[in-house]
């Protein structure tokens, strides 16, 4: 088998691994984890991971979570809300907040038996109101 159809079946293997069953929420940690793997067994660059596998998606499109948001007034893709994140690990949420792929969360918000939003719009980086716990 060459490369090029060992680096398909990983990609076809590592979809059915990650998402289980719920082909419809391939959000952005999933689709990094999917390259990361593929940089690591492959000794693929970054960019040549993210290149085949965004070749992979226009054949199978990439469905992702969404959520409604009242401030945007639409359906719109979410992006988690982490809570408590440690002093150590901060700095890389930060940069991943600033990326727009998650939103830290206030923990002065998290009390026992109090809502908290799980996910934000990943439009405007608003709370949604629904997916609270």
């Amino acid at each position: 088998m060459g490369k090029v159809q060992e680096i398909k079946k990983a990609l076809n293997d590592l979809h059915a691994s990650y998402l289980k069953g719920n082909e419809y929420d391939e959000g952005d940690p999933i689709f990094y984890r999917i390259n990361y793997r593929l940089e690591e067994t492959f000794g693929l660059t970054r960019e040549e991971a993210a290149r085949l596998h965004e070749q992979y998606h226009k054949e199978k499109p990439r469905h992702v979570s969404e959520g409604f948001c009242e401030n945007c007034n639409a359906v719109v893709g979410i992006i988690p809300i982490i809570y408590g994140i440690q002093e150590s690990d901060m700095e890389k949420m930060k940069a991943a907040q600033e990326e727009g792929r998650l939103i830290i969360g206030d923990m002065k918000n998290v009390r026992e038996g109090s809502k908290v939003a799980m996910f934000g719009c990943k439009t405007c980086k608003s709370l949604l109101r629904y997916g609270m716990l």
